[in-house]
């Protein structure tokens, strides 16, 4: 009995240890993966709405309204839906000219509308086709269709390269009588980590 019993603590022990070690190990990668040095962080609350609503892009443009980078638009829009829904995320739109992009560039930096929550975002200083910016300013836009043709554009200047660590401002700007879904985009932060 008392062999039987000390087994079970041994293969027991061994679990936790094996659990403990595996846990760490992904710690240890998360770590890794998580950025380090200056970066731009975004996040906000997010509510999705029924038919019509829920498409949102998130882009950085240069001093000169160039596009920089697209972080994240919504797959719908990305990948065809703007050609025949006109009110989904048309700024965006208009700047990445998705039609001309090829597919395995949009897929990069697309996904399935995501589920109620908060969601976050970084940039890395890097453009689309993954190489540093120069130091300088920048505007980070948030775009949502909140309902058919009533949309809500954030914006926020970034001076990227500086030693500031700070929450940068953002303002807002609505298009249409966003009276259903309006709380679609809410608690927006926009955060620049110094190196």
């Amino acid at each position: 009995m008392k062999t039987r019993l000390f087994y079970a603590i041994l293969v027991a022990v061994g679990i936790c240890l094996q659990g403990c070690t595996t846990s760490y190990a992904k710690d240890r990668e998360d770590a890794k993966e998580t950025p380090a040095g200056e970066r731009l962080e975004i996040s906000f609350r997010f509510q999705r709405g029924g038919i019509a609503s829920s498409q949102y892009a998130i882009w950085i443009e240069d001093e000169t309204g160039k596009l920089v980078r697209t972080l994240y638009v919504t797959s719908f829009t990305a990948k065809g839906g703007y050609e025949y829904r006109k009110d989904a995320v048309p700024t965006w739109v208009a700047k990445a000219d998705p039609k001309n992009r090829i597919s395995g560039n949009i897929d990069a930096f697309t996904g399935a509308t995501p589920r109620n929550g908060t969601l976050h975002y970084v940039w890395d200083g890097k453009n689309n086709e993954g190489m540093p910016v120069s130091k300088g300013t920048y505007m980070v836009f948030i775009e949502g269709t909140l309902y058919w043709e009533s949309r809500v554009v954030f914006s926020a200047k970034l001076h990227w390269g500086s030693c500031e660590e700070e929450s940068v401002l953002v303002s807002s700007r609505y298009y249409g009588a966003p009276s259903v879904n309006k709380d679609m985009i809410t608690d927006l932060k926009v955060f620049h980590m110094a190196k």
